[in-house]
């Protein structure tokens, strides 16, 4: 024990001179002697500690101290030296569970002291740094750059940085974007883990939405040929999302979506303005489109590139159509860089969109690609009835939806081109190709030859036309559809019926194909079957609407509308002078189970025939006793609502236009009777309206279509196929919209629509993509649901301030008389919410346009106008605008600039609406829209200004309708209260003193008096009890604000105090 003192002295004489390491040799051994004291060993590993710390060998120093504190856990000294090592080694969390132990043992150590706020305020920096944007994003990052971190957190971290800028926006991509780990994100996206590649072009994505320019420094980075590499991808997943990412890509690098904005807002704004002449041409008014010379050159090659993909046999279906919709997107004037007429001088663009056209057909027929390996010999193919491979080499993958997409495409480059000389060139183009495939002497081309003009009748109907009047086209087709082969037949069937499109080209087609169509109607195959139901079902509908205007014999229509009913729910075929077909139906029907499992989309064959069925009722439909059928067949109804959750884009046009019919949404021309007898001394038609078209009846075929689940059908019409799809027609949503409408109108069924979604659709619909009509008729539907609801409610969150400006478009002088009115009424319910909505109002310039209708001479628009202008006066940016003086808050400056720009005759005006005692509606308006302002003195000097003012004030106040009675005296206690002196001096020497005695002492109204006939009238139908309770509040109301006005009066020292 001698010896193991004797070294420890030694080594402390050498930790005294700075000797650390000498010191530990020595501490080492004064611990290697056995039976050392537990005492003395905890003095030499707390001495080790101090050495390791001194030497910064902070790992070694916790070792040490921690074999101290094993033997005497309260010894402090060892205590704060492990402290101190958690310190250096940063970790702060133990630091601080050690420090606050120091703090209990020994509080009044300043060193120890010293420590714990050291380690506070290295806590709160941390903690500060970590939650800040950059220490997230470096946190994140951090994650990113380890060599190998495990597949979740990576994911996570990716994730986590998409949240961020999705919350940050442009600061969080900035930050991002300028950080020194920025490459690892590039050197992700060649990664051989397609998932976090696909998270990854998710943040470039987010990226490039806040800083277009990142998109140049990307493609610059991964290249072209990256992108579109990655579009071949064997796994669906990894391709489609490619597809998607370039639309970001495309989107930075050109700007588009900037100059299509800024663009439209001054077509808006050059509509509004009538100093200039104006122009229908959008082209005239704003610059045209000029791409940036820093990224024309990529651009126009990842363009390129995309062209030459289109019809690779690589390419999988999803991918094509994302990219065929991208290009439908990009490259049009109206929504792109007006780049169609380089797209149509590329060497092969159009012949390559054509090719996809030709092989649409196999997917519209059959799920299963065929491979021509080797030719089919004629025996083959009548034997197994399907289409083979394309004659001109190699498998394009496509969808139920290929087609309509290409026609899409090829119908906007065709309106793009402004010359005959070019249309010319285009049309020309698209004959060779079709020419080129009939003169071949293989039969699967000239079927390839009738899908493509199918699809030029889906989009450039008149090249369609073109080619189809050429000798020998119709007769080709017609000759087609007697083919052994199912496939052809089907193909050549779909062509017939797509160019009846048009009533002229309908007579001329059907004249010759009506007995081939009878004849095919027989056949065993339902494809086959359904095509010739639907040319029939054209044929039958020729007169439209007309009653008077048959084309089928009486009767027929019945049996074709069954028909397509079999086909919709998947019934089998019956023939009605068949009892054998009909025994095997039976055995056929309960094989099936009867009907279409829409859980789920079925083989593209069965989807495609459910769709020929909707067109065919949609043609149908327009005979008034056919819609009856429909209306009261709940199954069929039911399969019909179903169809708009398949997701067939082919669908929509025929599903929408057969709920028009059903509903009779179309707009119905009056035709004065001068018109009428002119026509019928010219000998001319006169179409003749159906007695089931009558108003009564259509109402009851609308609550029908309601109760069995038209607004959800509605709602997925527009939210699945009419946004953001080749669906998404301007043409197709303004007949959804004027479904909506007419629905709309009926007043007890719009809670239906309300909780199906309605108020959401209908904001899409008024506020993008849409024709003019359709937008008001969207307004005019959102007007009617704003009207009977709670906008709270209907609108959720924020939506009930965005319905504001589509509502003020219903006020435009070019709108009819009830567009106007509902509008005024909408917006009253608005004003009503609270100050938010009054602000939008006010900001959206309808001030002014609300003022307008105070004017009109219709009574009922004058008063809605007023009562919406009451509303809008508990904003006191209305008041500054009517000639108020007091201060204006900042939040309402937008409001200050728009209502000043008027007059300040309101005031008047509304004094002299109080004059027509006759209105007793506008009479409660006017008053109340002038007790509301009532509060600036700017308002009573306006109103004491008016000629005749005391006395259209008593009689206000004296009015029997206990409403207008509050509103006067609330009127006259402002005035006492904040005019001047005088004012009030004046009331207490004339007879508005009695008239204030008087409305301060009236009795309350009980549940048994009878109420004045103006307080009944405005009631509008009320409950009784209800208007009972209404006027017992305003009585009491009254009776306190006149009370207030000679209270002020007796505090003025005008008159006695009043007793209590």
């Amino acid at each position: 024990m001698i010896g193991a003192e004797q070294l420890k002295t030694e080594a402390n004489q050498l930790f005294s001179k700075g000797e650390y390491k000498k010191a530990l040799k020595l501490y080492e051994k004064c611990l290697a002697f056995p039976d050392t004291p537990k005492d003395f060993r905890e003095i030499v590993y707390r001495n080790q500690a101090q050495c390791y710390l001194n030497l910064g060998d902070n790992a070694s120093a916790l070792e040490a101290a921690n074999c101290a504190l094993q033997i005497c856990p309260s010894d402090t000294k060892a205590l704060y030296r492990r402290c101190l090592a958690y310190e250096n080694m940063n970790n702060l969390r133990d630091a601080l569970v050690d420090v606050k132990r120091l703090l209990h043992m020994d509080h009044k150590n300043k060193t120890i002291q010293a420590l714990a706020y050291r380690l506070e305020t290295s806590v709160l920096s941390t903690k500060e740094e970590t939650n800040s944007l950059g220490g997230k994003i470096s946190s994140m990052l951090n994650v990113i750059t380890q060599e190998d971190p495990p597949l979740n957190v990576l994911s996570q971290a990716i994730n986590n940085l998409v949240s961020l800028v999705h919350e940050m926006g442009s600061m969080a991509a900035e930050r991002i974007w300028s950080h020194p780990s920025m490459p690892a994100l590039f050197k992700l996206c060649l990664s051989p883990r397609q998932d976090v590649v696909n998270q990854t072009l998710q943040l470039f994505a987010a990226l490039i939405e806040h800083n277009d320019s990142y998109a140049l420094q990307l493609l610059q980075t991964l290249t072209p040929q990256y992108f579109i590499g990655r579009a071949f991808s064997p796994e669906e997943t990894v391709s489609l999302s490619m597809c998607k990412f370039l639309r970001r890509l495309l989107e930075g690098l050109t700007q588009v979506k900037k100059y299509q904005k800024a663009r439209e807002s001054a077509v808006k704004a050059n509509a509004k303005d009538t100093s200039k002449p104006q122009s229908l041409i959008p082209r005239n008014v704003y610059p045209p489109y000029k791409i940036d010379q820093k990224v024309k050159a990529p651009v126009e090659e990842m363009l390129r590139q995309i062209i030459r993909a289109l019809n690779s046999y690589r390419l999988e279906a999803a991918p094509r159509d994302t990219l065929l919709e991208l290009l439908t997107w990009i490259v049009p004037w109206e929504t792109g860089i007006d780049w169609s007429k380089q797209f149509i001088a590329q060497e092969g663009a159009i012949e390559r969109l054509l090719e996809i056209a030709a092989a649409s057909c196999s997917s519209l027929i059959e799920k299963r690609p065929c491979v021509r390996a080797t030719s089919p010999t004629a025996s083959e193919t009548a034997a197994t009835d399907t289409l083979p491979e394309l004659s001109r080499g190699g498998i394009l993958k496509t969808s139920a939806n290929t087609r309509l997409t290409v026609a899409c495409l090829l119908s906007r480059l065709y309106e793009d081109l402004v010359s005959d000389t070019q249309r010319q060139d285009f049309s020309q183009q698209c004959a060779h190709f079709v020419l080129e495939l009939l003169t071949d002497n293989l039969i699967e081309s000239k079927v390839e030859a009738a899908a493509v003009i199918g699809t030029l009748f889906c989009g450039p109907f008149e090249v369609g036309s073109m080619l189809l009047s050429r000798e020998g086209i119709l007769e080709g087709l017609l000759l087609l559809t007697q083919a052994e082969n199912i496939a052809y037949q089907t193909v050549a069937l779909d062509t017939i019926i797509l160019a009846t499109n048009k009533k002229d080209k309908c007579v001329a087609i059907i004249d010759q194909a009506v007995p081939i169509l009878r004849n095919l109607y027989k056949s065993g195959h339902d494809a086959i079957k359904v095509r010739a139901l639907v040319g029939l079902c054209k044929l039958g509908a020729l007169g439209g609407a007309d009653a008077s205007a048959q084309s089928l014999a009486e009767g027929s229509t019945a049996v074709l509308t069954k028909a397509c009913r079999r086909l919709l729910l998947k019934k089998p075929t019956t023939a009605a002078d068949s009892s054998t077909t009909m025994v095997s139906a039976k055995k056929q029907d309960a094989k099936n189970g009867g009907a279409v499992d829409f859980a789920r989309v079925g083989p593209l064959d069965e989807a495609n025939s459910i769709r020929w069925a909707v067109d065919g009722l949609a043609f149908l439909s327009l005979n008034a006793e056919v819609k009856e059928v429909i209306v009261h067949d709940e199954l069929l109804v039911a399969a019909i609502f179903k169809v708009a959750e398949m997701g067939l884009l082919d669908a929509a046009f025929p599903l929408v236009s057969l709920l028009a019919n059903l509903t009779n949404s179309f707009e119905e021309k009056e035709i004065s009777p001068e018109m009428l007898e002119l026509a019928k001394y010219a000998k001319q038609h006169v179409p003749q309206k159906h007695e089931l078209d009558a108003l009564n009846v259509v109402t009851t075929r609308r609550q029908l279509l309601l109760d069995l689940g038209l607004p959800s059908c509605l709602y997925n019409l527009t939210t699945k196929l009419a946004t953001g799809t080749a669906a998404a027609q301007p043409g197709i949503r303004a007949l959804i919209s004027r479904v909506y409408l007419s629905v709309a109108e009926c007043v007890e069924k719009r809670g239906l629509l309300v909780s199906a979604g309605a108020g959401k659709a209908l904001l899409n619909l008024a506020l993008e993509k849409n024709t003019e009509d359709g937008q008001l008729a969207a307004a005019q539907a959102l007007a009617k649901l704003t009207i009977t609801s709670d906008p709270r409610i209907t609108f959720a969150g924020q939506r009930s301030l965005e319905v504001i400006r589509p509502i003020l478009k219903l006020l435009r002088i070019d709108c009819t008389a009830l567009q106007n009115y509902e509008g005024l009424l909408a917006l009253t319910n608005l004003a009503s919410l609270d100050e938010a909505h009054r602000s939008r109002i006010l900001s959206e310039k309808g001030l002014a346009l609300v003022e307008h209708y105070m004017f009109e001479e219709h009574e009922q628009l004058r008063c809605a106008a007023t009562e919406c202008f009451a509303n809008l006066a508990l904003h006191h940016a209305t008041v500054v605008g009517c000639g108020g003086t007091l201060p204006l808050e900042e939040y309402a400056l937008m409001g200050k600039k728009i209502v000043t720009a008027s007059g300040s005759e309101r005031v008047k005006l509304l004094m002299l609406f109080c004059l027509n005692s006759d209105d007793i509606f506008l009479l409660r308006a006017a008053s109340g829209a002038l007790a509301a302002m009532s509060y600036d003195p700017g308002i009573i000097k306006k109103i004491t200004e008016v000629s005749s003012w005391f006395e259209i004030l008593q009689a206000i106040a004296a009015h029997p309708a206990p409403a207008i009675q509050h509103r006067g005296a609330h009127l006259l206690s402002n005035m006492i209260e904040h005019g001047e002196r005088s004012l009030a001096e004046h009331f207490a020497r004339t007879s508005m003193l009695e008239v204030l005695m008087a409305l301060s002492q009236q009795p309350s109204i009980s549940d048994g008096d009878n109420l004045p006939p103006e307080a009944v009238i405005l009631s509008r139908g009320r409950d009784m009890k209800a208007v009972h309770k209404e006027a017992q509040a305003d009585r009491e109301r009254t009776r306190e604000a006149a009370s207030r006005a000679l209270n002020k009066l007796a505090e003025f020292g005008f008159i006695q105090p009043l007793p209590h």
